[in-house]
């Protein structure tokens, strides 16, 4: 039996509401229920930043541990929200009590702006799920919901319960609309994540403009009401689970019916980030995703892993916000940077490049105003007689993935001259690397390859892609203006007056994906015998121009091959 109330808070007036839990415990007993949950922040108030620190209680408080006591006197699972101040912060936290003890709780992981900023409330780092009566339950605070994220951890736990506590005082305007969109919520998360979601929200009328429309409802896990609270009533609803409501026919699909790739490939796209570790490296990085790369919040979110209102505070500390890349400079190097991620570099054909790496991607801006930059993968692939060694995406199966084997990640490496230098050796011993080096003119690269292993290597086909999607007048996705003459391979703007121009020695292959759009000079390491290292060449410019082979010409002029 699962019991929500619906009801009022007193704003600031600890005692008050402490008295209204008791009388709905003493409610939810009468009818026999196994679990009770109270609305956000119902214990302290919510309504501004003094009533929140009037209701605040610590965890030790004598009040609030006599209300824990007194659950000994029955079975009943209590939850109910309150402002929890803490040695760390002040917490918006939904208590989780049983038999006359703190069971846990769960402090609200996804604040909103007016939590955070109004409010004070500091976001809470975990979603613990809790045991009782045979059934594993979560509870998770107002806009926890609006994600599936938070709701996903505790079912991947095994929860089947979800409460979800609420304290919501709308503009009259939009209160409507937000009331469709919450519910909505709630039976996405009922229907898709199976589960049995119970929404408890507060109701108030007393400030012009602003209303709390209550709406408290148990949902079974086919998204269908169990039970409903009515608009602006102050009532405890209450509905029978039975394990047969987790089964078929009356859900369609299993959790547990997920292949394990898709699992797999899931957890890996959510943790796809990669989080500075500490300020001097959050700086450099931001400068280089929003300073240079312009990449929007939402990007450097994906990147970094950090929320947006920490990037935002971020930008202020360090005095990037709104900052833009400066002029290069007579002479200056064209300027090499390392990928940030975040962004994907393709325009296209993105089913065969699934998560790139970002430790083989460095993007070279074009010596144009507002020329946008193309991104190099040195190497995207390397082929040999034993298979495919590596991969710088997820597409085809490396030797490594057939065997289970997750290579780790990497970083390029800045060294005192300015160049770029990556290195990885792989679980067989064999060894690659790059260094990237650029010039007021062009980008040179050298690609190596030590053989770790007691066996000749053959077959050493490697391929470098150049992303064109992020540079304005190369991004057409067309073959149609693209020149290949190998090593060479260039790609034309719209307007025919500039190229793009890459090349390797010694190259097997020029080609062009329309797709990405992307330009390849793709070489072939010589065969390489035990313990030898083998070399490769490249190059990559840009050229204003109309003559095309005036260019290629001039660049073999440079020798840049040997």
């Amino acid at each position: 039996m699962v019991s929500v109330y619906q009801g009022v808070c007193r704003e600031g007036d600890f005692a008050a509401n402490l008295a209204a839990a008791r009388e709905v415990v003493k409610q939810a007993r009468q009818r026999g229920s196994h679990f009770l949950a109270l609305p956000e922040c119902f214990l302290s108030g919510y309504e501004n930043r003094a009533a929140v620190q009037r209701g605040a209680r610590p965890l030790d408080d004598p009040e609030l541990q006599q209300f824990i006591a007194e659950s000994a006197a029955h079975d009943m699972v209590v939850m109910v929200g309150l402002a929890r101040r803490a040695a760390d912060g002040l917490y918006n936290t939904e208590l989780v009590i049983h038999r006359g003890r703190l069971l846990g709780f769960h402090d609200k992981a996804v604040l909103t702006p007016n939590d955070r900023d109004a409010l004070g409330f500091t976001p809470g780092k975990a979603v613990p799920v809790f045991q009782a009566h045979g059934v594993r339950f979560a509870v998770i605070i107002c806009a926890d919901t609006s994600y599936p994220h938070v709701a996903m951890a505790a079912r991947l736990q095994g929860a089947e319960l979800l409460f979800a506590p609420h304290n919501n005082e709308i503009g009259a305007v939009a209160a409507d609309d937000h009331r469709r969109w919450v519910r909505n919520c709630h039976v996405g998360l009922a229907c898709q994540l199976k589960m049995v979601v119970a929404r408890a929200n507060n109701v108030k009328s007393d400030r012009p403009g602003q209303i709390g429309y209550g709406d408290s409802f148990i949902l079974s896990p086919q998204g269908t009401p169990l039970a409903e609270a009515r608009l602006f009533k102050t009532e405890l609803i209450t509905a029978t689970v039975t394990p047969e409501m987790f089964r078929g026919p009356w859900v369609w699909g299993d959790w547990n019916d997920v292949p394990t790739w898709l699992r797999a490939q899931l957890g890996q796209f959510l943790a796809d980030f990669r989080r500075p570790a500490n300020e001097g490296e959050l700086r450099d990085w931001l400068e280089n995703m929003v300073v240079f790369h312009r990449f929007t919040p939402g990007e450097v979110s994906a990147a970094t892993g950090l929320p947006l209102n920490e990037i935002a505070a971020a930008l202020r500390r360090f005095d990037l916000a709104g900052k833009t890349a400066p002029p290069r400079g007579p002479g200056e190097p064209l300027r090499v940077r390392p990928y940030p991620g975040g962004r994907h570099p393709r325009l296209g054909f993105f089913e065969g490049a699934v998560m790139p790496q970002r430790e083989t991607k460095v993007s070279v801006f074009a010596p144009w105003d507002d020329g946008g930059y193309v991104v190099i993968d040195v190497p995207e692939a390397i082929f040999s007689n034993l298979g495919l060694l590596y991969l710088a995406h997820t597409h085809i199966p490396t030797l490594w993935d057939l065997q289970g084997l997750n290579l780790p990640r990497l970083e390029w490496q800045r060294r005192a001259d300015g160049s770029l230098a990556s290195q990885r050796t792989l679980p067989n011993g064999i060894a690659f690397g790059a260094n990237v080096r650029s010039t007021a003119t062009e980008v040179r690269m050298d690609l190596w390859l030590r053989n770790g292993t007691k066996e000749k290597l053959t077959g050493l086909r490697v391929q470098n892609c150049v992303m064109l999607g992020y540079a304005p007048g190369f991004a057409a996705q067309t073959n149609t203006n693209k020149v290949f003459q190998p090593p060479y391979a260039a790609v034309r703007s719209e307007d025919g007056r500039r190229w793009v121009i890459t090349a390797w020695e010694p190259v097997q292959r020029c080609w062009g994906n329309e797709q990405c759009p992307c330009l390849h000079s793709d070489p072939q390491f010589p065969d390489c015998e035990p313990a030898a290292t083998q070399h490769l060449r490249g190059w990559l410019s840009f050229h204003e121009g109309a003559d095309i082979e005036a260019e290629f010409q001039r660049i073999e002029g440079t020798h840049w091959r040997k």
